[in-house]
């Protein structure tokens, strides 16, 4: 029987708490410091046993990963972090975060009206399940989408064409004008794609952002497929969808607006790390961040409902989600709160003083656990895997925007 999470690990705590931190000292004594008490992970599982190509991927990096907010970051291989992503861990790798890290300044925080906007309900007739099943389709379709892979890459390189080419085909000449669609580098294959909406004369003013990652992993070994239908392309295709339709319905907001499409999340919530310590660097206040990761999923003999997260986030921008899903999707919102284990991109912007927060697919105890991290996280994997489901959170990401940009 494989031991619970918790107690299958044990480390010895070398680091800082926080983003504060010096690698220099101690990553000469990096091996033995960080070691699982288990035996039914194999040495050799992350091993390219079948000489995949296309990967680049150093097992005996260092690496320093936080496991819990309240708690040390420590020491381990990137071997290391692979067998924890094996058990089902979450973590954030900390090692190239700036050691000022959510401290350049103080941030503006925001209050939140509720929600009256009449723009919003006329965009919803323009949002298409069809189109989110086409895109999710060919999206789900590369062989994986781990972040250090030429297939990670291409899958990027596709998303960055799709919405240039939704860009080019439907935004009016008055859109054209604010957009900007480019993708966001980073030290490994795959890239981070951001779309911003700059209204002339805006550029100083708070942005508004909607977040996914667009990678997957195979949480048995990276170089096996992981389509990562859920996870996290179901955030990506609901997000995507969402700028589609607006862009259709020639929605121009007032202050900006950005769709980040995040490198990286699996490997500890790497890409989007980079991009809130560039924002925070050239000193951009964010009126408020949402995260969409996993949005399809509708366990059998469970109800439909938006679980609205309450670990990790900003309490008054948490609870004005409740209200933009309570005027304007047709399911409930329950409210949970995770484990401390850190989570996915959101808690970044958290870190660094940004007000962000997290809706989820459905309860944990409901959640598609199974075929996540797997190569049946797929489309047609059950009959749970709901499209329907993802158009209630396209609903939720236009509403997101529209009211917080306008």
């Amino acid at each position: 029987m494989k031991p619970s999470v918790l107690s299958s690990v044990c480390f010895f705590v070398l680091a800082t708490h926080g983003f504060g931190f010096c690698q220099s000292s101690v990553q000469a004594q990096h091996t033995a410091q960080f070691r699982f008490d288990f035996s039914d992970i194999a040495d050799d599982q992350f091993e390219n046993h079948q000489s995949v190509p296309g990967f680049e991927l150093n097992l005996d990096a260092i690496r320093l990963v936080q496991f819990n907010l309240d708690e040390d970051a420590v020491w381990m291989t990137e071997r290391q972090k692979l067998h924890a992503k094996a058990m089902g861990m979450k973590y954030l790798d900390i090692t190239d975060a700036p050691s000022n890290f959510g401290r350049l300044f103080e941030k503006q925080h925001f209050s939140y009206p509720p929600p009256n906007s009449s723009l919003v309900k006329p965009i919803f007739p323009l949002l298409s399940i069809e189109e989110m099943k086409t895109n999710l389709k060919y999206f789900s379709s590369f062989r994986t989408r781990y972040y250090n892979s030429e297939s990670g890459r291409a899958s990027s390189e596709w998303l960055l064409q799709k919405i240039r080419n939704y860009t080019a085909e439907l935004a009016t000449p008055e859109q054209k004008a604010i957009i900007s669609v480019e993708p966001f580098h980073h030290g490994w294959k795959q890239a981070s794609v951001i779309i911003r909406i700059a209204p002339k004369g805006s550029t100083s003013d708070p942005i508004t952002v909607l977040g996914a990652h667009c990678d997957s992993i195979n949480k048995k070994n990276p170089y096996l497929p992981a389509p990562g239908a859920d996870d996290d392309g179901s955030g990506t295709v609901t997000i995507l969808e969402a700028y589609r339709a607006l862009l259709k319905s020639k929605y121009t907001p007032t202050t900006p607006l950005e769709f980040h499409f995040y490198s990286a999340e699996e490997g500890g919530g790497l890409g989007s790390q980079e991009i809130v310590a560039a924002y925070e660097a050239e000193g951009k206040e964010i009126k408020g961040m949402q995260q969409y990761d996993m949005t399809a999923w509708v366990a059998s003999g469970s109800k439909e409902v938006v679980n609205i997260i309450t670990t990790g986030v900003d309490t008054e921008l948490t609870e004005f989600l409740t209200l933009l899903v309570g005027r304007y999707l047709d399911i409930p919102w329950v409210k949970e709160q995770q484990a401390k284990g850190t989570g996915s991109d959101h808690l970044l912007w958290t870190r660094a003083g940004y007000q962000a927060c997290h809706a989820f697919e459905g309860l944990a105890v409901n959640a598609n656990n199974e075929n996540i991290h797997t190569r049946q996280d797929r489309i047609d994997a059950s009959h749970e895997f709901s499209f329907s489901h993802m158009r209630q959170f396209a609903k939720l990401a236009v509403a997101f925007a529209v009211e917080l940009s306008s």
